[in-house]
């Protein structure tokens, strides 16, 4: 179970309305969690006389359109059995720690089995009724792991905070019928009060109007590949990147219609109280630093080029013992030292972090401050050389 608060306490946030594809030219950066795309005034004026409409429609809207033409388990879904394989692309060899087969036996939201079979964890979830029974082998949910399982069954966790927001997005219409992507990105900050740096959330939708892309610091998930099942749309490839080299993918391998479960799927003998099932929470910053009080401040390597001051993030993931497990880069001014604090944060042993007198696994988004030099060798490279004489 992840705890998500309303976008972590978000603040100074602004929304823009974004889109892709315009005059059939694409001009789109996607990291974990920002897609730069070129902005309304440009792509006016590059589409200008060509021939292009332009259509304005709610973000809310788009937003639940497309969750009701997808979402596996929403309004009008029909009980199916889902089998997925998944794995590292970037290192598809059996030694990547990034595999895991998924399976789900689905009826309606109160009746309901998923298994979860990675090296490290497997889990054993089923729902039935008011009862809930959890199994679980291993100490620790990797987050890479529920990232794919929320993108596959809800993938817009916050949704009703993307509606409440009362942004737009825009989508273009060429002059040959083909439709334009579009997106919306809220910018906010991610830190402290006294330190704090840019972070971003972004929701996009393919030309059609179903989800492309969801992104925010902690998740971030691509859909691709959709075909039709009963009245739903279902991504059939599931892609999130959650650091730069590692490209992990979701095939599904089976999706076929439940239509005689089994009621022993959904059998509980003996339901798993809530301070006995595994929790994540999201935390603040404030909450991480209380946690690591004695734990040795993140030094800083010289660097080959670009800035030697400024501000780095990362987001961690801590498990119940409070040992970090996890540590991605979001945004930094200077790309080059995001291995080193990579490297350090994974180091850090924290105090367990509690939640109603029981010990959880907690995430956050982190922002540093750092110092650094550049590296002799740099320094010397940059130096002109003396002048003939």
């Amino acid at each position: 179970m992840v705890e998500r608060p309303q976008f972590q306490r978000i603040a100074s946030a602004f929304w823009i309305s974004l889109l892709a594809l315009p005059c059939s030219i694409a001009i789109a950066r996607r990291s974990r969690h920002v897609c730069c795309i070129l902005a309304i005034s440009l792509i006016a004026t590059m589409c200008s006389g060509q021939g292009v409409t332009e259509t304005s429609v709610p973000l809310g809207d788009a937003l639940n359109h497309a969750l009701e033409r997808s979402l596996l388990t929403g309004a009008n879904a029909k009980p199916f059995h889902m089998k997925l394989h998944l794995f590292e692309s970037t290192d598809p060899s059996a030694e990547s720690d990034y595999r895991a087969q998924i399976e789900e036996y689905w009826v309606s939201p109160g009746q309901w089995r998923r298994s979860i079979d990675s090296p490290d964890f497997k889990q054993t979830v089923i729902v039935n009724g008011d009862q809930v029974s959890e199994q679980n082998t291993g100490d620790y949910y990797p987050l890479w792991l529920r990232s794919f399982i929320i993108g596959i069954f809800d993938p817009v966790p916050d949704a009703d905070q993307w509606n409440k927001l009362g942004a737009k997005i825009t989508q273009i219409t060429l002059a040959n019928g083909q439709h334009s992507d579009a997106c919306a990105r809220m910018k906010f900050r991610l830190g402290t009060d006294a330190l704090n740096n840019d972070a971003f959330a972004n929701v996009c939708f393919d030309g059609s109007g179903l989800l492309k892309f969801v992104g925010s610091p902690g998740y971030s998930m691509e859909f691709h590949d959709y075909k039709g099942f009963g009245k739903k749309m279902v991504a059939r490839r599931y892609q999130d990147d959650p650091q730069p080299g590692t490209e992990l993918v979701a095939n599904v391998v089976l999706l076929e219609e439940l239509k005689k479960p089994d009621p022993s799927l959904f059998s509980i003998v003996q339901p798993t109280p809530p301070e006995g099932r595994l929790r994540s929470i999201q935390v603040d910053q404030a909450t991480i630093e209380r946690a690591a009080e004695g734990q040795p401040s993140l030094t800083w390597p010289p660097v080959q080029s670009g800035k030697t001051s400024g501000l780095l993030s990362m987001y961690i993931s801590v498990d119940r013992h409070g040992q970090v497990q996890e540590a991605y880069p979001l945004n930094s001014d200077n790309a080059g030292l995001q291995q080193a604090a990579q490297e350090q944060l994974l180091r850090w042993k924290l105090k367990p972090i509690v939640a109603k007198d029981v010990p959880v696994q907690a995430e956050a988004g982190l922002t540093f401050r750092f110092e650094t030099t550049l590296a002799a060798n740099a320094a010397q490279a940059a130096m002109p050389a003396p002048s003939a004489k």
